[in-house]
């Protein structure tokens, strides 16, 4: 069901041609659950026609036989599905997706994207409910022929603030990304995390590494973690991407759809990006106050 203020079908459409004028490369469509909105065809096949990369992140439960052959047939460059367990805990899964079945759905969701050929990856939330659990998944992507398998940092935001002690502590985030960076050379598969931190852990465990830019960005497209260290210096919201809500809101990334920085029914996008106040304070690494500020890889020098 459209929401009172969102876009129309039109509008999206326009506002896609705006991003391909201003050299947006890459189009990804998150949730809530993109597939639900009845004109996603319709908008994504828009971002294909004006030549962007098409990324869909999704809980797969929708992705039936014939809405993989859909996603293929668009050219939907990449589909990242969200699964919190391993086979061994479905009903945990579940649980924590509170809908019951939900782990079988989006198990056959993950099999259906590839057995269609489109580059697919698991996408884990990792919180000390299942962070012990990692190994097994990356097992599993690895089983189903899973091209890619990232963990996500819980960022409490939305109904995340009603279970911030789920969030890992400080010691454990470090391990993990230890542990990451470890099965990106073992397991066989693409292998990343989405905290900042991540590059810093690979620098120390290994100063010849390479990584992807973007979590949306393919394997064959790594860079030198030093060369990204300078490029995005951390979190890339406001260097290398932003969030644009149902109703033509920008915000610096999608966990942060609370912080408007315009509306596209009343700016223009490149006006937004190279002139919000917001944006030029993230992008301003000289302005990190405390541990940030005095952390050894804030400015990275190639």
């Amino acid at each position: 069901m459209r929401s009172p203020d969102e876009l129309s079908t039109s509008q999206k459409l326009g506002v896609v041609e705006e991003l391909a004028a201003s050299g947006v490369v890459s189009v990804a469509f998150f949730g809530g659950e993109p597939l639900m909105a009845t004109d996603f065809c319709h908008v994504a096949a828009k971002v294909k026609e004006e030549g962007m990369h098409l990324a869909v992140a999704t809980n797969g439960t929708l992705i039936s036989h014939d809405m993989a052959k859909k996603l293929k047939a668009l050219g939907t460059d990449y589909v990242e599905i969200s699964l919190d367990f391993a086979d061994a805990e479905a009903e945990e899964h579940d649980r924590f997706r509170g809908v019951c079945g939900a782990f079988e759905r989006t198990m056959q969701g993950i099999k259906n994207c590839v057995a269609e050929g489109t580059y697919t990856c698991i996408a884990t939330t990792v919180t000390k409910l299942n962070v012990h659990r990692v190994p097994s998944i990356i097992e599993l992507a690895r089983r189903l022929n899973v091209k890619r398998f990232i963990a996500f940092s819980f960022i409490p935001t939305g109904r995340g603030t009603d279970t911030v002690e789920l969030d890992l502590t400080a010691e454990q985030r470090e391990e993990l990304l230890r542990q990451l960076f470890i099965q990106s050379h073992t397991s066989g598969i693409e292998v990343l995390g989405t905290a900042p931190q991540y590059a810093r852990v690979s620098l120390e465990c290994s100063g010849d590494a390479s990584v992807a830019p973007t979590h949306f960005c393919l394997g064959e497209a790594s860079w030198d973690l030093k060369v990204l260290a300078d490029f995005i210096g951390g979190c890339g919201a406001g260097r290398l991407c932003c969030a644009l809500q149902p109703n033509g809101d920008v915000s610096p990334c999608v966990f942060m759809p609370n912080l408007k920085l315009g509306n596209l029914r009343e700016e223009g996008f490149m006006d937004i990006w190279h002139n919000n106040r917001t944006l030029i304070e993230l992008r301003d690494r000289s302005s990190l106050h405390c541990n940030c500020g005095k952390c050894e890889y804030v400015i990275v020098t190639v």
